[in-house]
């Protein structure tokens, strides 16, 4: 008896482990649901946008302004790119003007020195170089406060109508702005221009040597491109932007990361963010952003060519009488990696008539869909027909007869022929008695 009850507590302790292992065994770090927002902490403000879809994913005091730090070297390349645009490899002499304007990071360019818009370019982009900046703006405009009415004029032209620069390069003044949302204005624009990327990307640029030095070995200072400055906040999917920082302005950093199995491109801005203690929140930020849009959107087929749509029924046809519909082509959506496609994607279409009329050839657009997630289109395409069908020559000869029955002229002509026909009839009928009234008169 007390065997038999231990036996049973026993077997009671086992059914309950086995109730819970599989909630256990089974839940990893994968399936963890993923956030409605990145987290951001210890910055001013934040931006986060899709570059394929032109879709803002991530907004944290977007028109709070900022001091822009070395974010402004984004317009310096955009103003000075667009200058340079059909020769990159123009010639700019180094003067000492250029030189004594110089403060904080720098190369070490010298007076006399012969350098090209392309190097400077690099120099700047690559390893925030001060010095680059300032020599690009005199080699653009001539000095440094016209290069800067250009910058403004640029930023208010491509819409950052909150941003105000006073210099090339970013060092700190109190009238200098921006805000995260025109920062990430100027980095869209700066995306699309041929070579911008390819330099921000570069860990590494060899400067030739010139008339004054050797090459130069130039490393990146974003940290999410290079490991030279710091390892700890690589980024295997950065492909560019700048990172930098001032005593009054913080940390910021507008950085570009691309994963190529999705297919997708981001853009992240943090302004204004601390750093201490080898902890620089421009770049925490920035990489717990692009780590949670990864994973929050993707592609997702919505619809494809080969789902069945309707069927229409078909006349004139002695082998099939309906012809089924499918859309024209799949259609592929940006959308939050967990939406439920069967219950969150909606269809609607029609068809330009109720029924067809043999012949009928495959391929033959009869309509159109629209698909709808959370009653936002997301795209729309012709319905057409899967088949080819053959008319019966019998059958459209009888529709023939049947329609010129319905028509005007046979109804016309019928009614016609009833009158003509009734008033014939009346027309004997009275004839026939006038000529019996003959007959009759003339025997009495």
């Amino acid at each position: 008896m007390r065997k038999t009850s231990f036996s049973r507590i026993v077997s009671l302790i086992m059914l309950m482990i086995l109730t819970v292992l599989p909630l256990s065994s089974y839940v990893s770090a994968d399936e963890e649901p993923i956030p409605d927002e990145p987290s951001v902490e210890r910055c001013q403000s934040a931006y986060l946008f899709n570059v394929e879809n032109d879709r803002v994913l991530f907004k944290y005091n977007p028109t709070e302004q900022v001091y822009p730090a070395s974010t402004v070297k984004l317009m310096t390349a955009i103003v000075a790119f667009e200058y340079f645009a059909d020769d990159l490899d123009s010639k700019i002499t180094v003067t000492r003007d250029m030189l004594d304007e110089v403060s904080g990071n720098r190369i070490g360019f010298y007076e006399g020195e012969v350098v090209s818009a392309r190097q400077m370019l690099n120099c700047m982009l690559v390893n925030s170089a001060n010095d680059a900046a300032i020599i690009l703006a005199h080699g653009v405009a001539g000095s440094t406060s016209a290069f800067v009415r250009m910058m403004n004029d640029k930023a208010a032209w491509i819409g950052a109508y909150e941003t105000t620069y006073t210099n090339p390069t970013g060092l700190h003044d109190d009238l200098m702005v921006t805000t995260a949302q025109d920062t990430a204005v100027i980095a869209k624009y700066a995306y699309s221009i041929p070579g911008f990327i390819e330099i921000t990307s570069t860990s590494k640029y060899v400067m030739d040597s010139t008339n004054r030095s050797d090459y130069r070995s130039i490393y990146n200072r974003n940290c999410m491109i290079s490991k030279y400055y710091n390892v700890n906040y690589y980024y295997p999917d950065a492909i560019g932007m700048n990172a930098g920082a001032t005593t009054q302005g913080g940390y910021a950093i507008c950085a570009a990361a691309r994963n190529d199995a999705s297919n997708l491109t981001y853009i992240a801005v943090v302004l204004g963010a601390e750093g201490e203690d080898e902890q620089y929140y421009n770049y925490i930020n920035a990489i717990n952003m692009l780590d949670w849009a990864f994973k929050a959107y993707t592609y997702a087929q919505v619809l494809s060519s080969s789902r069945v749509i309707c069927e229409l029924p078909v006349n004139l046809s002695s082998t099939l009488d309906y012809v089924t519909l499918v859309p024209e082509k799949s259609i592929t959506s940006y959308l939050p990696a967990n939406a439920d496609l069967s219950e969150d994607i909606q269809y609607s279409y029609n068809t330009y008539t109720d029924s067809l009329d043999a012949p009928v050839e495959a391929g033959d657009v009869v309509g159109t869909i629209t698909v709808m997630y959370k009653d936002e289109i997301l795209g729309s395409c012709a319905l057409i027909t899967t088949s080819s069908i053959a008319r019966s020559e019998f059958l459209n000869i009888l529709s023939n007869i049947r329609e010129f029955t319905k028509s005007r002229f046979f109804i016309a002509t019928v009614i016609s022929i009833a009158v003509l026909a009734v008033a014939y009839i009346l027309f004997k009928a009275r004839q026939r008695e006038k000529k019996l009234r003959r007959i009759g008169g003339g025997r009495i």
